[in-house]
């Protein structure tokens, strides 16, 4: 309204905003068009990877390795446009678009309620409707955040490059977590690499000076803390963990030392179906031994599916729930498996970790069904 004025951090903080309400809606209304877990296209080594190393280059210019900055010409360019448009739209929504689809690998129980009713109803308009609203509704923290950003804020100074460098470390944690759901990659040996770097910086490895301030003691301190993580991460990866909030187990600190081997570990068997024959005849075999059934949707590329394979499944209470099930499994790792697609598709399951319980008969509880991890 006429007589206000809007400061900078709420004006930049409304772009993003926008951007990701944007973002959210065309992958709503793409998800309501086609019916298609859009993240699954991106959980491979090439996405992965690429939106890792662009997070590694911009920790490194955090450090001061070198400066990343457009020609002066160009800088002011923008900056002319910037005014006239809030921002520079384009990359914002393509950086937004290729972040909510890389971090949203799996499925969680609200993104599954808010796009299974596009998907089910096949509305895009429905879709880019349910997802807009998701965004802004997450966007209110930030306006919040943004509008008195100016008075919280202190001027700038040295702290200023202390700050660079913990959102350094941040991005370097990012890019890590993002490697995390690629296989191939030792994970925790990079926790163990980034912790251990990083505590030897804040002078964990040195002495303290006689009258030193409790600022000093307290950096210290939480350098010992994450030298001590990374020794314990270093020693989890080279046995093949990938857990970083539990890089070694409390076995393999114990009597029987670091050399147990995996399969004395007591976990729960699946047996794998690939085919809606398969799993046909898994149900018959099932109802004529009067075993009730649990049908695990799983990926390689899905965090939650990899950390119930490692806790959930593993843990006594839910083995001995189970007890009276025959456990079947369907690895949809690869979205343009036709085979896997038709199990999804015959249950309207849109992605993973989902698990679905059949009684004897073979009928699905559809009231049992769950999300997300547990």
């Amino acid at each position: 309204t006429d007589g206000m004025r809007e400061s900078p951090e709420s004006r930049g903080l409304g772009d993003v905003v926008k951007r990701r309400t944007e973002t959210y809606a065309a992958i709503g209304a793409l998800a309501g068009a086609t019916g298609d877990q859009l993240q699954a296209y991106f959980q491979n080594i090439w996405a992965i990877g690429t939106i890792a190393l662009i997070l590694v280059l911009m920790a490194l210019s955090m450090f001061g390795l070198y400066n990343v900055q457009l020609p002066s010409a160009l800088q002011t360019r923008l900056s002319v446009s910037s005014q006239r448009l809030g921002g520079s739209a384009g990359m914002i929504f393509v950086l937004g678009a290729l972040s909510a689809l890389i971090v949203g690998a799996c499925v969680s129980p609200l993104l599954i309620s808010v796009l299974s009713i596009a998907i089910l109803h096949g509305d895009p308009w429905l879709g880019a409707a349910l997802m807009s609203a998701l965004a802004l509704g997450m966007g209110v923290i930030l306006i919040a955040a943004g509008a008195g950003a100016s008075y919280l804020i202190p001027r700038n100074g040295l702290w200023m490059e202390r700050v660079k460098q913990i959102f350094g470390v941040m991005l370097l944690g990012v890019a890590i977590y993002l490697l995390g759901v690629v296989p191939d990659v030792p994970v925790l040996l990079l926790w163990a690499a980034l912790f251990i770097i990083t505590a030897v910086y804040l002078g964990a490895t040195r002495a303290l000076p006689e009258q030193a301030s409790g600022l000093q003691i307290l950096f210290k301190g939480m350098g010992t803390v994450l030298l001590v993580w990374g020794v314990l991460a270093m020693i989890g990866g080279f046995n093949g963990n990938r857990n970083i909030l539990a890089p070694v187990s409390l076995e393999s600190l114990g009597s029987r030392g670091l050399l147990q081997s995996e399969a004395t570990i007591t976990t729960a068997h699946f047996t794998q179906v690939d085919s809606l024959s398969a799993l046909d005849n898994a149900l018959m075999s099932a109802n004529v031994s009067g075993h009730k059934v649990l049908l695990d949707f799983y990926a390689d590329w899905c965090t939650d599916c990899i950390r119930m394979e490692e806790s959930t499944f593993r843990d006594p209470g839910v083995i001995a729930a189970l007890a009276g099930y025959r456990l079947l499994q369907v690895d949809v790792t690869d979205p343009d498996d036709p085979k896997t697609n038709a199990i999804k598709k015959r249950y309207g399951v849109f992605g993973p970790p989902a698990m679905l319980f059949f009684n004897a008969n073979g009928d699905e509880n559809t009231a049992q069904r769950l999300y997300g991890y547990k």
